[in-house]
């Protein structure tokens, strides 16, 4: 939240690596702490490196994956899906998704 009278800062693209993993919970993430963990046992799918905008594009076969950040020697997990998912995101057949994958200054030790 802004100070009173302050403007929200606004955040700086970061060109780093989108990892696809087969859908994943919580109980899969190597040290976890916050939003960021050394690491997730899941089959990784793809990765794909963002450009210096931080955009990215890729194709899947339709079905549910994670979507998780390299950053500072691990991972950052951009949100987490109801009590127990990570990161999820559900691909249909012919269809063109458009994800934020935010990285929070606050979640981040």
């Amino acid at each position: 939240m802004p100070l009173k009278g302050k403007n929200r800062q606004l955040g700086s693209p970061y060109s780093t690596i989108i990892y696809v993993y087969a859908s994943a919970n919580t109980d899969q993430l190597i040290g976890q702490q916050g939003n960021w963990a050394e690491g997730i046992q899941a089959k990784l799918i793809s990765k794909v490196r963002a450009d210096q905008k931080g955009r990215f594009k890729l194709s899947l076969i339709p079905g549910k994956y994670t979507l998780v950040l390299g950053f500072k020697e691990g991972i950052y997990i951009p949100f987490f899906s109801g009590n127990s998912g990570v990161a999820l995101v559900e691909v249909s057949k012919h269809q063109y998704k458009e994800i934020d994958l935010t990285i929070t200054a606050s979640s981040v030790f």
